[in-house]
């Protein structure tokens, strides 16, 4: 491979299984993250009963976004097991830990049964999803990525991104098939439970999946070269640091637009009027439309490069999104609602497609795993956590059901300016890579 030197290239059913087995951890994260935000409404019945409604669902988002604190401190663990020990050993961890204290919130008691220890071990369960989350998709990208040629890594990373998103189709699927046979008592009472349960089996087939595997090839030709480092994290923060500020800029507005178009969307059309299955009915639908753009996405940037794609997706969502919030708080009938919500959701599907080649394409080998992972888990910490919180404060604060719009844009505005330093820092990864000989010891500019 072009990025291996003396690397034969893994033959198509070795890919088919990189793919799957880096794809359903991050289906088993986005999973776990999207059926909380799905049933927000409902845990903040069941955990923050004694408060007014309004800010029982904020106290549930915030608890949405405790689990985002943690990310930084799992990126630093996971990814550092990843760029000493191997991208295998931390991905086999993160996935379980994962698929664990997601079932563990499916058979937590409600505060009427546990009082004060109901939202208490509530949070401690999101905590410990959070520094799974931490390690999990940085590291899964970078595995699938090290098999890869690189004029195909767009289109092979996309494919694992498609994990990720139909997991909040399986999310939202699965709340809406339960919002719609089971009655709104019943619903309270037991049936948002089994969303939450449903991540343990899928835990167990990713955890066997990826015992399966083999070690990436890249990481193989560091240890056969003995550059593996010995610190990542402080060979990351002393020598690459600029580079971990770039991937937070790229990840921008991959975590609002995610978080916004995908989850929030759903809450923010019920407090419009919207019935839950009705609001779920059109975030499924534009979950479905993401599906098929993300598959898109990933084989253009390979195609058109992915500096101009990162640059017209975020600068159009900066120029659409408050126009696209206008229509959506203005949708009066269903079929209106669904047409807004699939349009709201376009460019952040084409840009978390194109998203993850180009974090690593600008990023060495030696470390790319923790650099990854700290710049993503930083931008999922201090944008994505906070985006329900964030989104449906502005609301209230301005009494604009279009504010939100003003969030998303600001995501966009990051990832625009990020964009413009992409193609350098690729170009000095790809000299590095020409010339194996260099030590990539040496701090990475952007």
């Amino acid at each position: 491979m072009s990025s291996s030197p003396g690397v034969a290239a893994p033959s198509p059913a070795l890919m088919r299984r990189v793919v799957f087995a880096s794809a359903i951890g991050n289906t088993v994260e986005t999973y776990d993250y999207a059926v909380y935000g799905f049933l927000t409404v409902v845990l903040s019945k069941l955990f923050f009963p004694a408060q007014q409604p309004g800010v029982a669902l904020l106290s549930a988002f915030a608890v949405f976004g405790v689990a985002f604190v943690v990310r930084p401190l799992g990126s630093l663990l996971f990814g550092s097991i990843a760029d000493r020990i191997g991208r295998k050993p931390a991905l086999v961890a993160t996935v379980a830990l994962m698929a664990g204290s997601t079932a563990a919130i499916g058979v937590l008691p409600p505060v009427a049964s546990i009082g004060v220890w109901a939202p208490i071990l509530l949070v401690l369960f999101r905590l410990l999803q959070g520094l799974a989350a931490g390690g999990e998709y940085g590291t899964a990208m970078t595995y699938a990525a090290e098999f890869t040629p690189r004029g195909k890594r767009g289109a092979m990373t996309s494919r694992v991104q498609i994990g990720s998103v139909a997991s909040l189709l399986l999310a939202a699927g699965a709340v809406l098939l339960l919002s719609t046979l089971l009655t709104p008592a019943a619903m309270a009472s037991w049936g948002w439970r089994i969303p939450f349960l449903l991540a343990l089996p899928l835990g167990l087939v990713g955890l066997y999946i990826r015992s399966q595997l083999d070690e990436s090839p890249e990481f193989r030709a560091l240890e056969h070269r003995t550059q593996v480092p010995a610190s990542p994290v402080k060979e990351s923060f002393t020598a690459h640091w600029r580079l971990i500020v770039l991937i937070f800029g790229i990840a921008a507005f991959q975590q609002v637009g995610y978080y916004v178009a995908f989850t929030y969307a759903q809450t923010y059309l019920i407090r419009l009027g919207f019935s839950q299955s009705q609001a779920t009915l059109a975030t499924v639908i534009s979950i479905a439309v993401a599906v098929v753009l993300v598959a898109l996405g990933g084989p253009l940037s390979d195609r058109w490069g992915r500096w101009p794609m990162l640059l017209g997706l975020s600068a159009g969502t900066f120029v659409l999104a408050y126009p696209l919030f206008i229509g959506l708080s203005s949708a009066k009938s269903l079929g209106a609602a669904i047409g807004m919500t699939v349009l709201l959701g376009v460019l952040p599907a084409l840009y978390t497609a194109v998203a993850p080649a180009s974090y690593v394409e600008v990023l060495p080998a030696r470390v790319r795993a923790t650099v990854f992972a700290v710049g993503f888990a930083l931008a999922a910490t201090l944008l994505g956590g906070p985006a329900l919180y964030v989104s449906q404060t502005l609301v209230q604060a301005t009494g604009d059901n279009r504010a939100p719009a003003l969030f998303l844009m600001f995501g966009a505005l990051l990832s625009l300016i990020a964009a413009l330093f992409v193609r350098r820092a690729t170009k000095r990864v790809e000299d590095a890579e020409s010339a194996p000989a260099v030590s990539e010891r040496s701090p990475e500019g952007v």
